[in-house]
């Protein structure tokens, strides 16, 4: 072989040999998986109005946009509800016909990062935030005197209201007092301050026993005092039905824990039925043990509401609210009683027998209620109109059973075992302080 070709085949060995090289080489180089990114840190949740709920969180690393998503409480699956850029930390959704924000529930929302250019999402929050919504700001319409010397509040209906809570304030009394509780749109004070100014505003309160905002300067109207020269010198004493004795028993309870500094308490429809029973009661046998020999406070349980830090006063023969509250003020129990601060609600119980007035005051640390979302899993509830899923409300603070509070389930082909909540934990019973689910596990 020649010189010349000799050096040909060297030279086309030796490129041989450089592409080899060439290509082990790029196939040692490390390729860099494209990142996600971070996980985003969730801030604050809030009802903003009826309508609208706020989510604030952190900004996170490697991110383009941020996706918002949303549920109710105890649901599954989220639903996604907006995208936005990088440069926002906040996002207040309003409800809308596609993502409707129901006021009475409650709403969960998350956000997750993710990055466009990578088509990665980060890791997100899956418990999320949650909050109750609440009903709209009350609008006020008048406050008007009336000729026999009440006055009536009326206001316009706000969105999801279910009850009106009715306040009123004087010269005395800088801080509201609560006067009524009503599901209508008006509410008639038939004892107000007299010779002054009385203020009045309503606040409105969904299902849940979230209040929506309110008028803070409120409706204001003057009622003449009983010296004025238009009315009679000798006014006879006036007579009061069941019904009023109570509100304005409930009314100067305020009164006086304001003058002390205590806080307000609110009303509550089933205390007020279960300090019914107890004024009857009392018309038999006057005491703080019930005819059938249980404690008072066992009235409690009877209305679904848990009986600890339960409290009662008594009283007979007053022939007014104002004595009947004088009467508990001066007497040691029944002021401590009467103004205590461990009290959220208030129910009063009055009744008339003969001329005589039996008056009952309920106190108790629980007022609202939560839910228990029980879940057949499968299965359906015979007692319930063989529905699958059913909510059931007991008051905060309740201690459920639940073979004696829960109806039980049945299967076609399964046994019923047991009871078991969202995080796998399998008990027989529970102290009710939050909105819970539990589901049905089958043999």
């Amino acid at each position: 072989m020649d010189t010349v070709n000799i050096k040909k085949y060297f030279y086309q060995i030796l490129s041989i040999f450089a592409a080899l090289l060439l290509s082990f080489s790029i196939a040692q180089i490390p390729v860099q998986a494209a990142a996600k990114p971070g996980t985003v840190k969730l801030s604050s949740i809030k009802a903003v109005d009826y309508n609208k709920i706020n989510i604030k969180w952190k900004k996170t690393s490697g991110t383009t946009n941020y996706i918002i998503y949303y549920k109710e409480a105890g649901s599954k699956k989220w639903i996604k509800i907006k995208t936005l850029d990088n440069t926002k930390s906040s996002y207040t959704h309003t409800s809308s016909k596609k993502y409707p924000i129901d006021t009475g529930y409650k709403y969960t929302y998350t956000v997750k990062a993710y990055n466009k250019k990578t088509k990665k999402s980060g890791a997100y929050n899956k418990k999320g935030l949650t909050t109750n919504t609440v009903p709209q700001t009350v609008k006020l319409n008048e406050a008007k005197l009336n000729s026999n010397g009440s006055v009536t509040i009326s206001w316009f209906k706000a969105g999801g209201a279910d009850q009106y809570e009715v306040y009123v304030r004087n010269k005395d009394n800088t801080k509201w007092l609560s006067l009524d509780t009503v599901s209508g749109l008006n509410c008639t004070d038939k004892y107000p301050f007299e010779g002054q100014d009385n203020t009045y505003t309503v606040k409105a309160y969904a299902k849940s026993g979230k209040a929506g905002k309110y008028d803070t300067n409120g409706v204001k109207v003057y009622v003449p005092s009983g010296d004025d020269d238009d009315k009679p010198d000798i006014t006879p004493a006036p007579t009061f039905t069941e019904e009023q004795f109570a509100a304005e028993i409930f009314r100067l309870t305020n009164v006086e824990r304001t003058k002390y500094g205590k806080p307000l308490v609110q009303t509550n429809d089933d205390l007020n039925r279960a300090a019914m029973q107890r004024a009857k009661e009392i018309s038999v046998k006057f005491s703080h043990t019930r005819p059938d020999g249980t404690d008072s406070t066992s009235i409690l349980s009877e209305y679904g509401i848990p009986d600890d830090n339960g409290g009662e006063n008594i009283a007979a023969g007053f022939t007014s609210p104002q004595s009947t509250i004088d009467g508990w003020m001066n007497s040691p129990g029944h002021r401590v009683a009467l103004l205590n601060t461990y009290s959220t609600h208030l129910g009063v119980g009055v009744y008339k027998s003969g001329s005589t007035y039996y008056c009952v005051q309920v106190f108790t640390a629980y007022g609202e209620k939560e839910k228990l979302t029980i879940d057949a899993n499968g299965g359906y509830f015979p007692t319930l109109n063989n529905v699958s899923v059913y909510d059931m409300y007991f008051y905060h603070g309740t201690k459920i059973k639940f073979s004696r509070d829960i109806p039980t389930p049945v299967r076609e082909g399964y046994t019923f075992v047991c009871w078991e909540d969202e995080y796998g934990g399998r008990y027989t019973g529970m102290g009710l302080t939050t909105n819970e689910k539990l589901h049905a596990i089958w043999k």
